[in-house]
Parts: structure tokens; C-alpha cells; sequence
């Protein structure tokens, strides 16, 4: 069966969508500080808007959204989500209030619900298991690529200009990519890279939930990417203004210190798992979710030097280690993830594991960390952050837990859904 000659393309324009996807949505890390001052809001105020608020939203669009993607035409949605997200992260320069800028990330949040599952879905039907990972990964270490620049383009347009600034420039780019998506992106045939017949209709989403949920490895999968989204995502909210506070840094600092260690290492991190899953696992299928408990289990030791480390390059370079091990998790969670579901639930796999990660991730630990600093700055002035970013790491180490359960049931999983999925014979599936 030959491959999608268009297979190159869809990753590369999927790529730089993703870049804008997290510029969008991490930026406004590197501006809490300021913006706190404009409305005069508390760091859990602050923390709510770039945890639950977001979060909530995110998760509630991404399931109609994913059934869309699922049952129509998945480059259409794309371009509609990115050009609302762009729109909204625009607008955002413009608020008057906290409340109005709250309403403008809800906007970035409904819009980006659609992007990454979305994204996904299509690149698993152009490249198959033996190559999953490494595409994926791929596809992360953009994503990764657009959260640092978002901090280091935060950092550098809020000192020379202001944040208001910052959301224009970042925000306005990405209605004309949308544009450019819609028009000119091919839409793949679904199940062509896995010989598999697209003759199953969309099935409702509680449907797609149960059935799932009905598998171990999903089940451990989805748990593993939300406890390591816990101190992952916690790091990436309040990194910057740890750095700010903690270790005196303005915020262009912060930005190019922080942005540049984050994008490094999640990059490295994502094309190094990326590989050597896809690498390991062509032997034993069960090396993707064992690659996916090491690198949560070696990134908390580094965590926690991140947290408690008095010189700022110890710091740094901790920082990027942590970031370069967590990563490991996300290739082969999302291949396997991908690879264990049917066609016309792929969409739908992702957005499950994204409701976790929003939810725990995006949601609880921007706010827990924010409220546990309003809790111990009477005692330990600036340096709560610390102890509140220090409670967070243990989500590396539940999650390698369940990750290295995964292992165990995976090969049975694998094994039972090649079994019933329909295989295509002599059918043209290239589209």
C-alpha cells in the first residue's frame, strides 16, 4: 500500500498550527504579573484565569467539537477553531476588565479544544504504528517550540511595549493561517495508514466513552498524561513567575531563561521518546508504555532541585531536565492511545485524554498553586511559590505508576482490537 504523497505536507501545516496554538495559550504566563497589577487581582484570581476558567471551557467545547472532527470533515474544523482562537486571543489586547479578559480566554479555550485532537486524528490516518510515535512527537515538539516562544515573545513585547501589545501581535497571524488551512489543506482518508475500512458510522459520545473506558491501557494512558499534567503544567503556568519572584528576573529574563529551556527540552524530550518507542516497540509493543513510566520517574528528582535550588542556572538547568524527562510520556501514550481506538473515535480518544489534562492540568494546578501561595505568603513572602510548586512534582511520580501498569496490559488490548477491526483488502486508501 503506498503512502499519502500529501502526508509531508499535512504534518508540516499541522505543525505550525500547533506553533500558534500554545503561543496563544502561553503568553499570558509571562504577563500574570502585570496584568495582576492593571486589575488588581490576587494570584488566585490569576491562577483561575489561566487554570479553571480556561480549563472548564476547553474541556466542555472539545467533546462537540471532537464528534464534528469525527464524523465530518476534520481540516473544516481545524481552521475554524484556529481562526477563533486567534480572534479571541486579539481581542484579549483590548479588555478593559478582568472579567473582560476572562471572556476573551474563554474564547482561546473553546477554540483550541478542537486543534490538537484534531491534528492528531488526521496524522494517524497518514502514518501508521511503526512511525506513530515519531510523527506525533513530531506534531508535540512543535507545540513544545510554540510554548517557549510564547514565553520569550511575552517577555520581550510586555517590557518594550505592554502585554496589551503582546495578544495583538501573536493573536492576529493565525485568522490568515486559518485561511490558508481551510483552503488549502487535503483531508486524509480515515484508517489508510492501518489497511483499516472506514465503514462505521459516528457513534454518539457516550457511546465512544464507554467503549473506551472499556480498555486498560486507555484507562492507564489517560491517568498517566493527568498526573504528569498536574506538575507539568503547574511548572509551565507559574515557571516564569517563579523566575520573576524567586530568583529576581524581569520578565524579558524569565522569558528567554525559562522560554528557551522549556522549548528545548520539550522538543528534545518529545523527538527522543518519539523515537525510541517507535524504535523499541516494533520488538515489543509493550516498550511505549514502559518508556512512558521511565521519563516521569526520572524527571521528579530534577523537579524537585528545580524548586529548591538557590542559584538561578542550577535552577535553569533543572528546569530543563524535568521538562526533558515528563515529556517522555507523550508519544507513546498518544500513539497507543490512537493506535487502540476505532476510526471514527480517534478525535474523540484524544479529547478524553485532553478533558484529564485540562481538568487536572490546566485547571487544578494553576489555582492550587496560586492558592497555596496566597496561604503561605504571610510566612514565606515570595518564596511560597516554591513550596507550592514543590507539592505539585508528585504527579511525576503517580504517573510513571500507572504508565508501567499499562505495560502489563497492552500486548492483550493490542491484540483484541486488531481482532475486530475491519481490514481492507485490495481497496484504494490512499484518497
Amino acid at each position: 500500500m503506498e503512502p499519502d504523497p500529501r502526508r509531508h505536507f499535512v504534518l508540516a501545516t499541522l505543525c505550525v498550527v500547533a506553533i500558534f496554538n500554545m503561543v496563544d495559550r502561553q503568553i499570558i504566563t509571562i504577563v500574570l504579573d502585570p496584568i495582576k497589577a492593571e486589575f488588581g487581582a490576587s494570584d488566585t484570581a490569576m491562577g483561575l484565569l489561566t487554570g479553571m476558567i480556561f480549563a472548564a471551557f476547553y474541556a466542555t467545547a472539545a467533546f462537540p467539537i471532537a464528534r464534528w472532527a469525527d464524523g465530518g470533515s476534520r481540516k473544516t474544523v481545524l481552521a475554524a477553531c484556529l481562526g477563533f482562537w486567534s480572534l479571541m486571543t486579539t481581542l484579549g489586547g483590548i479588555a478593559q476588565s478582568f472579567m473582560q479578559l476572562a471572556i476573551t480566554r474563554v474564547g482561546v479555550a473553546i477554540g483550541e479544544a478542537g486543534a490538537a485532537p484534531t491534528s492528531q486524528s488526521m496524522l494517524s490516518d497518514l502514518y501508521p504504528l511503526s512511525s506513530r510515535a515519531t510523527v506525533l512527537a513530531t506534531l508535540s515538539a512543535f507545540s513544545s517550540f510554540g510554548i517557549g516562544l510564547g514565553v520569550i515573545l511575552g517577555g520581550w513585547l510586555s517590557d518594550t511595549f505592554t502585554w496589551r501589545t503582546a495578544f495583538f501581535i501573536v493573536g492576529a497571524p493565525g485568522l490568515l493561517l486559518a485561511v490558508f488551512v481551510y483552503l488549502r489543506l487535503p483531508e486524509p482518508r480515515r484508517g489508510a495508514a492501518d489497511g483499516l475500512v472506514d465503514d462505521r458510522q459516528t457513534p454518539r459520545m457516550r457511546q465512544t466513552f464507554a467503549h473506551l473506558m472499556k480498555i486498560p491501557t486507555y484507562r492507564h494512558v489517560v491517568t498517566t498524561a493527568a498526573f504528569v499534567a498536574l506538575c507539568g503544567y503547574g511548572q509551565l503556568m507559574w515557571g516564569p513567575t517563579f523566575f520573576r519572584r524567586v530568583h529576581d528576573m524581569t520578565g524579558t529574563e524569565a522569558g528567554a531563561g525559562f522560554g528557551l529551556a522549556t522549548m528545548a527540552a520539550l522538543m528534545l524530550g518529545n523527538l527522543t521518546a518519539g523515537f525510541i518507542s517507535d524504535w523499541a516497540g516494533k520488538k515489543d509493543i509493550r516498550w511505549y508504555m514502559r518508556i512512558a513510566a521511565i521519563g516521569p520517574a526520572l524527571g521528579f528528582p530534577f523537579g524537585m532541585l528545580f524548586v529548591f535550588a538557590s542559584s538561578t542556572p542550577v535552577a535553569l538547568a533543572s528546569s530543563f531536565l524535568f521538562q526533558f524527562f515528563i515529556t517522555f510520556h507523550v508519544p507513546p501514550c498518544y500513539a497507543i492511545a490512537q493506535t487502540l481506538s476505532p476510526l471514527r473515535m480517534r478525535t474523540m480518544a484524544m479529547v478524553i485524554i485532553g478533558l484529564f489534562q485540562s481538568l487536572i492540568g490546566i485547571g487544578l494546578a494553576p489555582i492550587l498553586i496560586g492558592a497555596v501561595n496566597d496561604f503561605l505568603e504571610p510566612r514565606f513572602g515570595l518564596e511560597a511559590v516554591r513550596y507550592s510548586l514543590g507539592l505539585v512534582m508528585v504527579g511525576a511520580v503517580i504517573a510513571a505508576c500507572f504508565a508501567l501498569r499499562a505495560s502489563f496490559t497492552i500486548s492483550s488490548d493490542h491484540a483484541q482490537h486488531q481482532n475486530s477491526a475491519p481490514q481492507a483488502s485490495s481497496v484504494d486508501l490512499r484518497g
